[in-house]
């Protein structure tokens, strides 16, 4: 069930690269699509608020992961604007590579030989979509930005499979989407920007795309099954999003992907699917921390 609830997260996160791109043609801002996409859960959730006076400190860790996984998806809708469409998906499902990375320091997870195979393979992914020739500093600023989306992801993934306290899905949901709207709500009253409210129908049926069918109900799937599946098989599984990612695009928006696009998204499926040899998890990194202070 765990798995089946991962794949179908993953189809509905895939909708969500192209619903956006559509929206900035629009002309919508970043900063106001995220808001939409974060917005539409949390008035979903938002009964489960009244969780947080039994568990406290579990709401604000979660409050805290969603702080940065708002900055973390701002930095991927502002890389469309500076990177071509592809380059940009297949930079944010580099995440398995930075999720071993993060489960190796933070949550014990031993890096052991098909991990290190796994890795190397993203790393090769990334390479091969390297092409500095004549870059700009803006530009390599900007290859180096949109890797915060997959660090913020990975942390995520490893947080749900490893939580200090259980939740219910929704308490965990409604506390994670508080801490993208603590960033979220303030930011278009700074930038002010030109369109906050759907203009058109077609608009408002991209926004509520957005929110429910690549937002709502994949976040739902996905807290509740990498609970039942595991860290190791959810970025396994998550890792398909970046096939539905680019075939919506280029089913949808006739985007065009390079041979070279095609050889890195293969390579970070191939190494989703190499099986990590089980572990026994050593204390996490935070648990340390409070041992020896």
């Amino acid at each position: 069930m765990g798995s089946l609830m991962m794949i179908g997260a993953a189809m509905g996160f895939g909708l969500s690269p192209m619903l956006a791109q559509m929206l900035l043609s629009e002309g919508f801002s970043p900063e106001v699509i995220a808001l939409f996409r974060f917005g539409i859960p949390a008035l979903l959730v938002l009964p489960y608020l009244k969780g947080f006076l039994q568990e406290k400190g579990e709401y604000l860790r979660c409050i805290a992961l969603g702080v940065f996984s708002a900055l973390g998806m701002l930095a991927f809708l502002y890389s469309f604007t500076w990177l071509p469409a592809s380059r940009v998906i297949l930079a944010y499902y580099t995440y398995p590579l930075f999720a071993i990375l993060i489960g190796w320091l933070l949550f014990g997870h031993q890096l052991t030989r098909n991990r290190l195979i796994s890795a190397a393979l993203i790393l090769l992914a990334v390479s091969v979509l390297q092409d500095n020739n004549g870059a700009s500093t803006s530009m390599l600023w900007a290859g180096v930005i949109v890797f915060i989306a997959p660090i913020s992801y990975a942390l995520l993934i490893n947080y749900f499979a490893n939580p200090v306290k259980e939740l219910k899905t929704g308490e965990r949901m409604c506390a994670m989407l508080i801490g993208h709207l603590l960033i979220l709500i303030p930011l278009p009253f700074w930038q002010l920007p030109d369109i906050v409210i759907p203009q058109t129908t077609d608009q408002l049926g991209l926004i509520l795309a957005l929110g429910l069918m690549a937002a709502a109900l994949p976040q739902y799937l996905f807290a509740k099954g990498v609970t039942l599946a595991g860290m190791e098989r959810s970025t396994m599984i998550s890792t398909s999003e970046i096939v539905f990612a680019l075939l919506f695009g280029v089913a949808l928006l006739g985007q065009e992907i390079s041979r070279l696009e095609i050889i890195a998204s293969a390579l970070i499926v191939l190494a989703s699917l190499i099986r990590p040899e089980p572990d026994e998890p050593k204390a996490r990194g935070w648990e340390i921390a409070e041992s020896s202070s």
